[in-house]
């Protein structure tokens, strides 16, 4: 799924953040969070996926129904997520 390098810690902090998620949901959010993650570290010509990638691709690419449980799912593993709420 991974196609460039992370950092160890927030590819941890995602899978843990998203592993209480429905199957339903988690496969496809994964899957769309991962490559837009990786799209903004290339954009930033990065060569590692970090914390502000993940958080971008988060607010911008996760569904609008579960965005901000997501939010909070990555904040309650300590990523800074700016502490601002999604409108429904």
């Amino acid at each position: 799924m991974k196609t460039m390098p992370w950092d160890d810690d927030l590819w941890r902090k995602l899978k843990d953040a998203i592993s209480p998620m429905p199957v339903f949901i988690r496969t496809n959010a994964l899957k769309m969070i991962i490559e837009a993650s990786e799209s903004s570290a290339r954009e930033r010509e990065a060569e590692v996926v970090q914390e502000e990638d993940l958080v971008k691709a988060a607010r911008e690419k996760t569904p609008a129904l579960v965005r901000q449980r997501m939010l909070d799912a990555l904040a309650e593993q300590g990523i800074r997520v700016d502490d601002l709420r999604i409108a429904d």
